[in-house]
């Protein structure tokens, strides 16, 4: 029993609700969460199995882990007197590099792949150059787009994984070629 302004209330009732009123209201209530519940289960399992049915055989290919081999870090190495602002290999980035620079830094991943005789697209960016007195710029910034093919074989691999190539190295030479090359240090890259 509760009391409340000097009436007594049964703690059966609420207000002037009986309680199968109350009840019926409340399993009305759950009934209908229940049923969105039910809804959003069945539209999730819909979608993820149509998703699944219409994706290409080959997306996993966007996943550098995924592949005939292991990955490869990869590792510019300019040996020209402009800086770059981005190196892609394909579509996976490479980084950027300054001028006469190289073999120290590199990026994850470029993916192991069944067949390295297929040629890649490496694309990359010269940095603008301006005279430092007069902020005028001399040279703007350019891309490039060349097709490459990876040297035969694809990357060594050895018992003595020390030995095994882990680095993809991105060579610049001059400004409109680039050059790949497989090295297991990336330091290596600078000498090739």
């Amino acid at each position: 029993m509760f009391f409340s302004r000097g009436k007594t209330i049964n703690s059966r009732t609420i207000g002037n609700r009986q309680p199968n009123v109350t009840k019926a209201l409340a399993g009305r209530a759950h009934t209908m969460t229940f049923t969105q519940f039910r809804r959003l289960v069945l539209t999730t399992g819909f979608s993820v199995f149509a998703l699944a049915a219409c994706a290409s055989p080959d997306s996993a290919s966007d996943d550098p882990s995924v592949g005939g081999s292991p990955a490869l870090s990869m590792v510019p190495a300019n040996h020209t007197d402009r800086y770059t602002v981005g190196i892609y290999v394909d579509k996976y980035w490479a980084g950027g590099v300054n001028p006469q620079a190289g073999g120290t830094k590199s990026t994850c991943c470029f993916p192991g792949m069944k067949d390295w005789s297929k040629p890649v697209i490496v694309t990359w960016v010269w940095g603008t150059e301006e005279d430092p007195a007069t902020k005028a710029i001399t040279m703007p910034r350019e891309r490039h787009s060349v097709q490459v093919n990876f040297p035969a074989g694809g990357p060594h691999r050895d018992p003595d994984w020390h030995k095994s190539d882990a680095y993809l190295c991105v060579i610049l030479r001059d400004l409109n070629t680039a050059e790949l090359a497989f090295s297991p240090t990336g330091s290596g890259c600078m000498s090739k």
